[in-house]
């Protein structure tokens, strides 16, 4: 699950919550304007400027404050709040917006060079517009030694034989500091390729600086090195979008500025996909087959279906300044069809499919800002008898942590359990070795029977894991199995390097006589016992002078945040509702970011939808609550969770 984070005003917005119970969004929210087709004309351009960035979902990018350049177009110009990757990895995406066919890149072994599609190039060449790529100086060469991208093979262009083999075409291709020169002597070409380095596009690389790491980049909890990777994206974009801005060439004539991010984050957690956080796709994304192996390791075979490039984002900036929200489903093959649209090239591949939408509507009439959407709060029938049933209990103390030998066990925290609810979300429990390979085979948790509690089948807890340094190989995990008493994650690499792993996920039922008390599981690999680690305890708190926060419960597209009312609250009392999250990998808590709510219930249950949760694994949460309109109110104790599905 993914909930939104806010950006950097979200703390002046907190005051202005009203009581119908606000998510508390920026000024763009996730779905907005547009949800059809617009009939605006897409104009004949004179000058169009394409950059690409890397590997950032839209929640990485608009929930979070370290991109508020991008944020600052956001608010100002166009953006597609539905916009997806053609497919992953990054040569597919690139393939597709010149090509309109990925041309089979996505796939395991494929041919990626010497390409014989017809492409865009091809089509301006035919039509006498002139076109030119310009790359920026890699990260790591120097002033004195200049290393461009395309000079390494890393040019999408250079993939189509028929630009590859023709010295003339090749000539196209400049290093960045060209375009400087093109815009200050008006001779910029008709469309324009800006390619930014590794630093420049968010990607990174596979060594520092700035190294993206797998379950870095997100809401609630960017890393260390994906914050690097954000600043330097937004560094390159406040650097060039106001150069082009400010040139002759961008008020010559109909012009556009198209920023769009190729596919979506990463998440170690789902190596059957290759890593990616997601692969949702629209229309174009191609369909691949159940046993593909994606990730590169034959224990994790792809399950087989649509094999997008999940949901990221794209801007659309014209020389006719108006502000467009547009939720209408686009992928790079809209920006192709948009392209051509202009021109009057015809259309390549998937861009002449009906059901690929051309990006007309960033070119009509501008649209009105939208308020959040109203968070609708019910409660959750049956919870309050379980609740009052529950004895109470004392305070649980602190997390649990177990020392052995060999490795350090503990637990987030230690939430209360109802007696006789399903689907309560236990504590996130954590594995640091002490040295290499001490996770072995099989890693199990295992409750002990007769006690009233046990794992909730149909979830999914995952294992992820936390290493100093993303470049060595910490242990991997294949997903999970569930029994009624035992979690079990598959070992399929054991780690090189002492790594720290982190379950999430784990949810539990519990009978109407659950033995009041903690929930303690066995953690076992390879057939040794590492310790115990304590997932809750069953039972209640004594109401207090603030709320007391129990553990969530997962619904079926929706979560319960339940808690113990302070003394002497009234029946119908306002409470004000917390949420916030971040990855297991970040350092601390990040309480710049947050949603809000309010709730006449203790029993507050909300959407997927109203909250923007989406699935989303290894992601940790906590949430908190507080009496509304008591000056004297502070945020109860948070109650961590984390759920995979």
């Amino acid at each position: 699950m993914v909930l939104p984070s806010t950006w950097t005003k979200m703390r002046a917005a907190t005051a202005t919550a009203t009581a119908a119970g606000l998510l508390l969004l920026p000024t763009i929210p996730a779905q907005a304007a547009n949800p059809h087709p617009t009939t605006a004309i897409v104009p004949h351009f004179k000058h169009i400027f394409m950059i690409v960035m890397e590997n950032h979902s839209y929640n990485d990018l608009m929930y979070e404050h370290d991109v508020p350049y991008l944020h600052q177009l956001a608010e100002t110009y166009g953006i597609a709040t539905q916009y997806y990757g053609v497919s992953n990895p990054s040569v597919a995406d690139r393939v597709a917006l010149l090509s309109g066919t990925t041309a089979g890149t996505e796939l395991p072994n494929s041919q990626t060079t010497g390409l014989t599609q017809t492409n865009l190039v091809d089509q301006l060449s035919s039509h006498h517009l002139s076109w030119g790529a310009f790359y920026q100086h890699s990260r790591v060469s120097t002033v004195q030694n200049p290393i461009y991208n395309y000079q390494h093979g890393h040019s999408t262009f250079l993939r189509f034989a028929d630009i590859a083999t023709n010295p003339q075409r090749v000539a196209h291709l400049h290093p960045l500091r060209q375009l400087t020169s093109d815009l200050a002597t008006n001779q910029v070409p008709n469309f324009v390729w800006i390619a930014p380095n590794s630093i420049g596009n968010m990607e990174g690389g596979y060594r520092a600086p700035g190294q993206f790491t797998f379950q870095g980049a997100g809401p609630g909890g960017a890393t260390p090195a994906d914050s690097q990777l954000e600043n330097g994206g937004n560094q390159f974009l406040s650097t060039w979008i106001p150069k082009i801005m400010h040139s002759k060439a961008w008020h010559s004539g109909p012009s556009a500025i198209f920023i769009a991010f190729d596919e979506t984050s990463y998440d170690a957690s789902m190596p059957a996909d290759g890593f990616w956080l997601s692969h949702t796709g629209v229309s174009g994304s191609p369909v691949v087959a159940a046993g593909t192996n994606l990730s590169g390791n034959s224990h994790f075979l792809f399950p087989g279906g649509v094999d997008g490039g999940g949901h990221t984002l794209a801007l659309v900036i014209t020389n006719t300044p108006h502000h467009v929200v547009s939720s209408t489903p686009y992928n790079e093959y809209s920006i192709l069809k948009t392209i051509e649209a202009g021109w009057h090239l015809g259309y390549l591949g998937h861009a002449a499919d009906p059901a690929v939408h051309s990006m007309s509507a960033f070119f009509g009439p501008p649209t009105h800002r939208f308020a959040a959407p109203a968070i609708h709060v019910r409660t959750l029938p049956g919870y309050d008898t379980h609740l009052k049933d529950t004895p109470i209990i004392s305070q649980t103390g602190p997390a649990a942590t177990s020392v052995s030998s060999v490795a350090t066990l503990k637990t987030s925290t230690n939430p209360y359990f109802v007696q006789g609810e399903t689907h309560q979300v236990g504590a996130t429990v954590t594995i640091q070795e002490n040295s290499a390979g001490v996770l072995d085979q099989n890693l199990t948790l295992t409750l002990p029977t007769g006690g009233g509690v046990t794992f909730a089948q149909h979830s999914s807890p995952v294992g992820s894991t936390r290493i100093s340094n993303p470049s060595d190989q910490g242990v991997q995990f294949a997903p999970s199995t569930v029994a009624t008493n035992q979690v079990t994650l598959p070992i399929v690499v054991r780690s090189t390097v002492p790594s720290e792993a982190v379950i999430t996920g784990l949810v539990l039922n519990t009978t109407g006589n659950a033995k009041p008390g903690p929930v303690v599981a066995t953690v076992s690999t390879g057939g040794k016992v590492l310790g115990t680690v304590t997932l809750g305890s069953v039972g209640r708190p004594a109401a207090g002078t603030e709320p007391q926060m129990m553990a969530p419960i997962v619904l079926n597209g929706q979560m319960a945040f339940p808690f113990i009312p302070p003394v002497n609250s009234s029946k119908n009392g306002r409470f004000l509702i917390r949420v916030e999250g971040q990855y297991p990998t970040s350092a601390s808590l990040d309480l710049n970011q947050y949603a809000l709510f309010n709730s006449v219930t203790n029993i507050p249950v909300v959407s997927d939808t109203s909250l923007e949760i989406t699935s989303q694994a290894g992601k940790q949460y906590w949430v908190q609550s507080q009496v509304r309109g008591d000056n004297r109110a502070s945020w109860s104790t948070p109650a961590t969770f984390s759920v995979s599905q």
